[in-house]
């Protein structure tokens, strides 16, 4: 071929060449540019108005590469504002459209989940969560979901295997709930009169949480049960260390076991130091060691016990005076009959304000409850500590 010519095609091939690299610059600009609505969605969404937001999705009908994302956004909508039949229906049509790329695929089947779940489709929800944990971007959210199903259908040992794999791939710390379910296992092994499963389960309980209150009070019974009552009560008294606060869920307990040895002098002298070294005694030690003296015909026993009482509460010394005052005044039976009314008074007064609360929510109740009934955590539901006396006086209408 003539040069001449090389030097005139020269030209005219890079032109094509240059032509040829911005059409596919185009083509694949085009590919990923998203559409308009999901802008126009995504700034309501911003400004808190959902409503606006879900007019402008549904008006992507078309469901295409690019539009797909949009609905899987719209079919969430739908879950948060309590439609659940139409995000699961959106997301069903989503997750069974042939052609679906696995990506967007797994995404649709995720919230398809989470449609069933929050349903109460619980079986539907952990088969498809089931499903879903295969794959590494959705496997811990996946067994998130997991979790609290196992949790509410009582699955405790699902729970646990499920509760192990967060721990280790993930930043959850859930040491107190895996001793929880442990516990659970416990407490049904010893309705069952599987007491040596029981013990299996509560030495896992304490290996995945060393101070677990609940353990050590199903430890002490366990103990009880198998007659070694003198074993029970020293794990019992563990508690005066490792959580004073719900050392008076076990009175009931450790009153039975030195009552089994024949230990009344004992159990006295451990009523009466965990009301000394107890600032907010709570009343259940009060009115044990007020039926205990009273059982021995000890008043005065009683006596000191209220009137010590009194004398803790700086608040309460107008009150004490008149007390004192109007014991020298009267007789011995005057005595009696004043301070057995102000037995019932004070265990009025102190027992009402002994509630329960959740550290991390703040629900109240007046039981102990191992699970929040309001947030479903484990462990964080903490008796209250009693109010002053001012406070309970203006609660009662009291003059200070």
């Amino acid at each position: 071929m003539d040069p001449l010519w090389l030097l005139l095609l020269l030209p005219l091939a890079a032109f094509s060449g240059w032509l040829t690299a911005r059409r596919e610059q185009r083509a694949a600009t085009g590919k990923h540019k998203l559409p308009e609505a999901y802008f126009k969605g995504l700034n309501f969404l911003l400004n808190e108005q959902p409503d606006q937001a879900i007019k402008v999705f549904l008006g992507a009908v078309a469901v295409d590469n690019q539009t797909l994302e949009l609905h899987l956004a719209l079919g969430s909508l739908f879950r948060r504002r309590g439609e659940i039949e139409r995000a699961t229906r959106i997301h069903q049509n989503l997750a069974t459209r042939p052609g679906l790329a696995k990506r967007l695929r797994w995404m649709a089947m995720f919230e398809l989940a989470q449609d069933y779940f929050k349903a109460g489709l619980l079986g539907r929800a952990e088969e498809l969560f089931q499903t879903i944990r295969r794959t590494p971007e959705h496997r811990e959210q996946a067994n998130r979901f997991l979790l609290q199903i196992y949790d509410q259908e009582k699955e405790w040992r699902n729970a646990i295997l499920i509760a192990e794999e967060l721990s280790q791939t993930s930043d959850l710390d859930l040491s107190a709930s895996l001793a929880q379910y442990c516990c659970e296992l416990a407490e049904k092994a010893i309705t069952e009169g599987q007491n040596q499963r029981a013990a299996d389960d509560l030495q896992a309980a304490f290996q995945y949480d060393a101070h677990c209150v609940r353990a050590v009070i199903q430890s002490g019974r366990l103990a009880a049960m198998r007659g070694n009552h003198a074993n029970a009560i020293a794990i019992w008294r563990g508690l005066e260390e490792l959580a004073p606060h719900a050392l008076g869920e076990v009175i009931d307990h450790i009153a039975n076991s030195y009552a089994a040895l024949g230990d009344a002098e004992n159990y006295q002298r451990f009523l009466e130091s965990a009301i000394q070294h107890n600032a907010n005694s709570d009343w259940r030690f009060i009115a044990a060691l007020a039926e205990l003296a009273k059982n021995q015909q000890q008043d005065s026993v009683r006596h000191t016990l209220l009137l010590n009482l009194v004398r803790k509460n700086s608040r309460m010394e107008e009150l004490y005076a008149l007390l004192n005052s109007a014991a020298r005044r009267r007789s011995n039976a005057e005595n009696h009959q004043d301070f057995t009314a102000l037995v019932a008074l004070m265990l009025q007064i102190f027992g009402p304000q002994r509630g329960y609360h959740c550290t991390h929510c703040g629900f109240h109740s007046n039981s102990l409850h191992w699970q929040c009934p309001g947030c479903k955590n484990w462990g964080s539901v903490q008796q209250r500590v009693a109010a002053s006396s001012g406070n309970r006086s203006e609660q009662f209408g009291m003059a200070v």
